[in-house]
């Protein structure tokens, strides 16, 4: 099937491509520090990101797109477990295999022995899951934050979670911190990785041999984490939790 091009109605033209009977759109960026054609899936928006090189074209771009047809069909598979129902499904909380139940009835989120029990009416079990999942995470990572800021004697700001698909967290100039609430269902110490780089990041606002130093002195052996969010990353969007 051929990329389709929608009708120019204003000066940007949005492209389009078919991978079965889904319609995927593509969003391209020029960028003269590029070296290479890229292109990524972006599950949060169900959509593809087309990064060019200042001097490519951007036929040649959805020439590239066009080629990588077998590769997109891939990660559409890899989440298609999002539509699964949510009664009885497994999740993986901070590296703890958690099964989901609706129980129906009042009452709070409870979570013991592997089960996450959900009350209230089947409706309004995945705003109750993201809720508990949210709030869960972010009492984690305020202790995290508490006992990386002390060992590097740093003041923090705020801090928040996001559903963001390109990166795990941030730090601002004023040290306000955000944080992807997908970490959840990352292990425990992928978690402490990722809060310990942004809070390293108060100190070094850089990737400088100073701060990956500085990183290692409160997280020592952090490469592990790291190498684990690099190689798994992308499957912590592939719960429909939204």
């Amino acid at each position: 099937m051929k990329l389709l091009q929608q009708p120019r109605t204003t000066k940007t033209s949005i492209y389009f491509i078919d991978i079965g009977n889904v319609r995927l759109p593509i969003n391209i960026t020029k960028r003269r520090t590029s070296r290479r054609l890229i292109v990524r899936y972006q599950p949060i928006k169900k959509s593809l990101s087309l990064t060019l090189p200042q001097a490519t074209s951007i036929k040649q771009g959805l020439h590239f797109v066009n080629e990588k047809r077998e590769w997109i069909a891939k990660q559409l598979l890899q989440y298609v477990n999002s539509s699964q129902p949510l009664h009885n499904m497994s999740i993986p909380i901070l590296g703890n295999e958690t099964r989901i139940e609706h129980v129906g009835g009042r009452g709070a989120v409870t979570e013991a022995e592997g089960v996450l029990q959900i009350h209230g009416d089947i409706e309004f079990m995945t705003r109750r899951i993201k809720k508990y999942l949210i709030d869960k995470l972010k009492s984690e990572i305020i202790m995290l934050v508490k006992n990386h800021a002390e060992k590097l004697g740093v003041r923090t700001g705020s801090i928040t979670l996001r559903d963001t698909s390109s990166r795990w967290g941030s730090c601002s100039i004023d040290g306000n911190l955000s944080f992807s609430w997908r970490l959840v269902f990352a292990p425990y110490e992928v978690l402490a990785y990722v809060v310990a780089h942004e809070v390293t990041h108060i100190r070094e606002h850089n990737h400088s041999h100073k701060f990956w130093k500085l990183l290692e002195s409160i997280y020592p052996g952090y490469e592990a984490a790291e190498n684990w969010l690099k190689k798994n990353g992308r499957s912590l969007y592939s719960y429909n939790i939204t």
